[in-house]
């Protein structure tokens, strides 16, 4: 494969969390109550603990045992029936200082030829949800996600060199929270291209995320940053089918992972956006959609369109009828990035080629082993339209020049 003649802009990069990623900037009197890894045991692997509990969702230390970079290619490809597991011939992410460490990532963008990534979690986005659902840790929960905001801030930083944009992590400010009096998290130090995590949206409080009263809150993001659509843990989504409730993430059944972890996460999410006319209200705003893959999106931008259709005659339009169709709704103001093995192609002629953008999942074992690997999926778009994929939709996007 040839050398592209410009530099790769990676919309689906990750690093591993430190140790101390919750507990180094939180307030002394919740240190004790936050996430944090047990190292008793003397051997290399930590256990993963909120407070007193075990964190159910990421049971070990997440960079102790995965798999290293691109170990899952020839498996997501069909290639071949072996190597479905994240921890197959394992690795530690100490041992690799561009998996935790800002100053090796940058040189090993240098060496893949990146410019810019877009870093998002691995540890981060595993812990609201046990936060949320368990009273013992609702005063936690705020205080922790603002400790590791700012352990993102100094450790990696938010983007104002250009170079590595973060996912700031957000959540929705529940009814708990209110009325214990906690605040927002820390926005201190954020650049004006950070993007911003929400590890996905459920309804809260009985009612759309979207709706005009609390759907201001994300829309008035739309000047200062990219709103950052993520995985979706939608923990107890097997529990009224009869299956495991909240089971950690290596044990996940088949049908679990379809319902909590898959496509059925972000489509939701998308709708209500679309139908209760958040992107009308807020046209300056942009979402890009990230880990999701994108084999799914032909199909549910022609579903919408039909059910808008549908909406003049048979339904009354809760906040408002939306000016466009859903599908030119999402052209206007949607960014995805596909996965690797999904048929790009098709997405490109559903979503417009404008929409598409690259994501490698580095350093993730189910990713790419390096950036410039996508190019070998992209055989169907002319050479414009490679980098448009490969930098220039994300550059628009980032602020950068295309």
């Amino acid at each position: 494969m040839t050398a592209p003649d410009y530099r790769l802009i990676d919309c689906d990069n990750h690093y591993y969390e430190a140790d101390d990623c919750f507990t180094r900037h939180i307030e002394p009197r919740f240190r004790e109550r936050t996430v944090w890894v047990d190292r008793s045991r003397g051997d290399s692997i930590g256990v993963m603990m909120l407070g007193h509990k075990r964190l159910q969702f990421f049971s070990a230390a997440v960079g102790d045992h995965v798999a290293p970079p691109g170990a899952m290619v020839e498996f997501l490809r069909g290639d071949t029936e072996e190597g479905g597991a994240v921890n197959l011939n394992p690795v530690a992410a100490q041992d690799f200082p561009q998996f935790i460490e800002r100053g090796a990532r940058l040189a090993e963008m240098d060496r893949q030829g990146v410019e810019a990534a877009v870093q998002i979690p691995t540890l981060g986005v595993g812990v609201e949800w046990q936060m949320r659902a368990d009273p013992d840790f609702h005063e936690v929960l705020y205080p922790s996600i603002r400790s590791f905001n700012r352990w993102l801030a100094a450790d990696w930083g938010w983007g104002g060199d250009g170079r590595i944009f973060c996912d700031r992590a957000d959540v929705a400010r529940g009814p708990a929270a209110r009325a214990r009096g906690t605040r927002a998290p820390d926005r201190r130090g954020r650049a004006p291209g950070a993007a911003h995590h929400r590890a996905g949206q459920r309804p809260l409080a009985g009612g759309s995320v979207f709706r005009p009263v609390l759907g201001a809150r994300a829309g008035g993001r739309a000047g200062g940053g990219v709103p950052h659509r993520r995985h979706r843990f939608q923990r107890d989504a097997g529990r009224p089918w009869g299956e495991p409730a909240n089971p950690p993430s290596h044990r996940f059944t088949p049908f679990n992972t379809f319902v909590g972890m898959g496509e059925r996460t972000i489509i939701d999410q998308i709708a209500a956006l679309i139908f209760h006319n958040l992107p009308d209200r807020f046209p300056g705003l942009r979402l890009l959609i990230v880990e999701y893959g994108a084999a799914w999106l032909p199909h549910l931008l022609k579903t919408l369109d039909k059910i808008y259709r549908l909406g003049d005659h048979r339904s009354r339009w809760a906040f408002g009828k939306p000016a466009l169709k859903p599908s030119e709704t999402f052209q206007r103001q949607f960014r995805i990035v596909p996965f690797f093995e999904d048929d790009i192609a098709a997405v490109a002629r559903a979503a417009g080629v404008q929409c598409v953008l690259h994501g490698s999942d580095y350093p993730h074992p189910e990713g790419l082993h390096a950036s410039a690997d996508m190019l070998r999926e992209l055989g169907a778009f002319s050479g414009a339209e490679q980098r448009r994929i490969m930098r220039g939709n994300a550059a628009e996007l980032l602020g950068l020049a295309p």
